[in-house]
């Protein structure tokens, strides 16, 4: 056995040596550069140390840029009344409600708006807890993978770090666009449903709202990082976490669907 691969094994997950234990150990600010750069860097490094403060605390950070600049600049209310008027089956409801109805709706759902906004770190550990909880799942039983949960934690972290140039995008919309049409739920078209009317096939215009630039970029780097601290092939992890998300997709759409 080479010298490279006979690195101590304390902290890693178990299974036979490969070359990313030969990688030397980053820095913090490398495993982020890294995961934007050179992402087999960054989860050969997650082998050997699992932190994942560093990815969390940034996100955390530029997202509550994001939730200022939507709460000051637009405001929840107007978040609330345009979120209902691009809800089909939502506007319905609204619109034959009584005025005390609508109003209470409204109150509501600009309440729930500003909470989820300013709650987003709790959001960003609770999205990364499921995450690692099905990566785990996945890589470990499916292809006989020997990943940690702690390890998938750290994988759902940085995986998620794109959502910073989302967030950085949407700050910018919010600034220049028009406060009447921008919509929380999909700000910027990054996606091909963004582009649909109201009018679209309910089913054809979530499939495509959930194919996002961002997301997919997401999923790809779960892939890389899962399949790297598993010690699996990374094409199979490609195939198990595209697989997964298409099969939540057209789920999620069909349930989309038949509640309109």
């Amino acid at each position: 056995m080479s010298e490279a691969y006979a690195l101590p094994h304390n902290n890693l997950t178990s299974g036979p040596a490969d070359v990313y234990d030969a990688q030397p150990s980053l820095s913090p600010v490398e495993r982020i550069t890294n995961t934007f750069l050179a992402p087999s860097k960054t989860f050969a490094d997650v082998r050997r140390n699992r932190s994942w403060w560093f990815p969390f605390v940034l996100m955390a950070l530029f997202g509550y840029v994001f939730s200022g600049a939507v709460l000051t600049q637009i405001g929840p209310v107007k978040l609330a009344e345009t979120s209902i008027r691009n809800n089909p089956a939502q506007n319905e409801r609204m619109q034959s409600s009584s005025p005390e109805q609508r109003a209470q709706t409204l109150r509501y759902t600009a309440a729930g708006m500003q909470g989820t906004l300013l709650a987003l770190p709790v959001f960003i550990l609770a999205f990364g807890a499921l995450e690692a909880l099905l990566l785990w799942a996945g890589f470990n039983f499916l292809l006989g993978g020997s990943a940690t949960y702690s390890g998938m934690f750290a994988v759902a972290m940085f995986a998620s770090l794109p959502s910073i140039l989302r967030s950085l995008l949407v700050t910018a919309v919010v600034f220049a666009g028009d406060p009447d049409a921008f919509n929380l739920n999909d700000p910027i078209g990054t996606n091909p449903g963004f582009f649909m009317g109201l009018d679209s096939s309910v089913f054809l215009k979530s499939v495509l709202g959930s194919v996002d630039f961002f997301s997919l970029w997401i999923l790809l780097l779960c892939a890389i990082g899962g399949a790297i601290v598993a010690r699996v092939k990374v094409s199979s992890g490609i195939t198990l976490v595209f697989s997964g998300w298409l099969l939540y997709v057209l789920v999620k759409s069909g349930i989309v669907a038949a509640m309109s």
